[in-house]
């Protein structure tokens, strides 16, 4: 099952933005899988039509579950997976359609993996030059999806919201001394140049320079992660980077929101604004 397999690669050795809970989830699903075909699946959801709607100029565009990119349709409806690909269609749809004046980001994730994010925070951005854009989270608005909720121009989240998780990290799972005790001894032959070629690979561990490396890439990701919110939430405080997730009200506080409400709240919002 290829097209599963693809999501199951990218648990290990790749960054993240998303917060544990999340994350510990989609790879018990993963792994709970035995006994579906991807056939049942593509039967099941094939031709669903994406959730976003239009409500009296209003695009309202969700950006629910574990976000990822360029994943198969089928699997990512099964998995509750939000494609950034399919996002970023959504809002050019929205920015090119006349009738649109308005757009609602409609959040709740954990966050995802980085690939895609960025490129989709960048275009929220550039929409709401063009249309006004609103994000609104009466669940979860976390890390990547924190990201990418954020440039809108307001962002709203119900009392027990959790929002924030500003943050980055990349799980390397070392079973190299587990193959040792069956008996397996994993060798990686490379050319002598490649210092940093196979980090990771199952059965050997990393040298202290693949881990500067790794360390490297995670905080240049952070770095352009926590640029993006000071630049797009100038008020936000410091003390509220550091990967933890804040309660709405609380959130409010800190900088992360910008009002405390509901869906029912944004949409009376973008109504009055129209």
């Amino acid at each position: 099952m290829k097209e599963i397999a693809q999501i199951k690669r990218t648990l290990a050795n790749n960054p993240w933005l998303i917060t544990q809970e999340c994350f510990f989830q989609l790879h018990e699903q993963i792994n709970d899988l035995d006994i579906v075909s991807y056939a049942q699946i593509k039967e099941q959801y094939e031709g669903e039509e994406d959730d976003a709607y239009q409500d009296g100029g209003i695009a309202v565009i969700p950006i629910k579950g574990t976000i990822m990119r360029n994943v198969d349709r089928a699997v990512a409806k099964f998995f509750g997976i939000c494609d950034t690909m399919v996002v970023q269609e959504q809002l050019h749809m929205a920015i090119n359609d006349p009738s649109v004046t308005h757009i609602l980001l409609d959040v709740d994730s954990g966050g995802g993996s980085v690939t895609g994010v960025q490129e989709t925070a960048e275009l929220v951005a550039q929409a709401n030059k063009e249309k006004p854009v609103y994000a609104v989270c009466e669940g979860m608005m976390a890390s990547a999806a924190f990201w990418i909720g954020c440039q809108a121009r307001a962002v709203i989240a119900s009392k027990s919201a959790k929002v924030g998780s500003i943050g980055v990290y990349l799980p390397v799972i070392d079973n190299s001394e587990y193959y040792k005790s069956q008996g397996v001894h994993v060798e990686l032959i490379k050319n002598k140049e490649a210092t940093y070629k196979g980090a990771g690979f199952e059965g050997t561990s990393l040298t202290n320079e693949q881990k500067e490396n790794l360390q490297e890439m995670v905080e240049d990701i952070y770095k352009e992660f926590s640029e993006s919110v000071k630049q797009a939430r100038p008020a936000i405080q410091e003390s509220a980077m550091q990967g933890q997730v804040f309660l709405g009200t609380k959130s409010k506080g800190v900088g992360l929101v910008d009002l405390v409400g509901n869906y029912e709240d944004a949409m009376n919002l973008l109504i009055f604004e129209k």
